[in-house]
């Protein structure tokens, strides 16, 4: 019997691969639109990230740029905060360098950009100390001025002080010293002339002829001073002529109390204890030339000061 092969297979039906064909297609095409999926939202990330880290070091720039900016404000604060960025030149360079090599790399990672924003964060702290530091200076500076101005207005003060004591002292000195000046008394001036005895024994004989004065005898005594050591005191004597100016043979000084200088006719040097009288002391004088008509005039001097004075006059 002949078989026709045109004739269909029992039991098999073509619909079933079709079937098949039809669900690999379907698979296929779900597999590829989730896996466009997925890359377009890769890739969507991978931008979000780009951008973020766009930003990121945009910001990070705008901070680095920013601490520069302060940095070149301290440095013209003052002149300490100047001296001080200088000594501290070499560790901010490092730091500069450090960042902008980090932050000229075209693609950067989180980490970098972790990095570098430590880095300026560490930048910023250090100039915050730096300003502190400065602070403080400028307090401790503040406070050694007023030290400063309080030491020079006790200074001041203890020079005024001193002046005031330098017065005081001086006013003592001076007192003491008027306190030991002697104080010459019963002053006499005699115009004696010497004559000749029939016996030829001289005497002497007061006048008050010109003509006949051979010298002038001047007498006194230093009364007692009780503040004035015990000692040799110069007794200085000043006669003047009736033109009133003082004889003096040789020209002598001595000074005053105002430091000025006065020319002097004779000296003595007067033995003297403290607290006692001395009596009777006596000095005469002699011209070289004849006597004037006139007044004379005797002036005492112990210390610069004067301590008496008498006067005679001659016919």
């Amino acid at each position: 019997m002949e078989i026709n092969s045109n004739e269909p297979r029992k039991g098999f039906s073509p619909h079933w691969i079709y079937l098949g064909i039809i669900a690999l297609l379907l698979a296929a095409c779900i597999y590829f639109f989730l896996t466009k999926n997925k890359v377009e939202d890769q890739n969507e990330d991978l931008t979000n990230q780009v951008a973020t880290v766009s930003n990121d070091k945009a910001t990070i720039e705008t901070e680095y740029n920013d601490a520069l900016k302060r940095l070149d404000e301290m440095k013209s604060q003052s002149v300490q905060m100047d001296s001080l960025l200088t000594t501290k030149d070499g560790e901010l360079s490092a730091m500069k360098s450090k960042i902008e090599s980090i932050l000229k790399q075209k693609n950067l990672t989180k980490g970098q950009l972790a990095e570098a924003n430590k880095l300026i964060d560490n930048l910023k702290s250090k100039m915050t100390g730096y300003q502190e530091q400065i602070t403080a200076l400028k307090q401790e500076n503040v406070e050694l001025s007023e030290d400063k101005r309080a030491l020079t207005e006790e200074k001041g003060q203890l020079t005024q002080e001193k002046a005031m004591l330098t017065e005081e002292k001086k006013g003592l000195e001076k007192t003491v010293e008027l306190g030991s000046v002697l104080h010459a008394s019963g002053i006499n001036m005699e115009a004696i002339n010497n004559t000749k005895t029939l016996f030829g024994k001289e005497k002497e004989k007061e006048t008050i002829k010109a003509s006949k004065v051979d010298l002038i005898r001047i007498s006194f005594d230093l009364d007692d001073n009780r503040i004035s050591e015990s000692g040799e005191k110069i007794i200085y004597i000043c006669v003047y002529d009736p033109n009133g100016n003082v004889i003096s043979s040789n020209g002598s000084k001595f000074k005053l109390s105002d430091n000025s200088e006065k020319s002097y006719t004779a000296s003595k040097t007067i033995p003297y204890k403290q607290g006692e009288k001395v009596k009777g002391i006596s000095t005469d004088w002699k011209p070289s030339v004849t006597f004037a008509k006139g007044t004379y005039k005797v002036e005492i001097y112990h210390m610069g000061y004067k301590i008496g004075k008498e006067m005679v006059k001659l016919h």
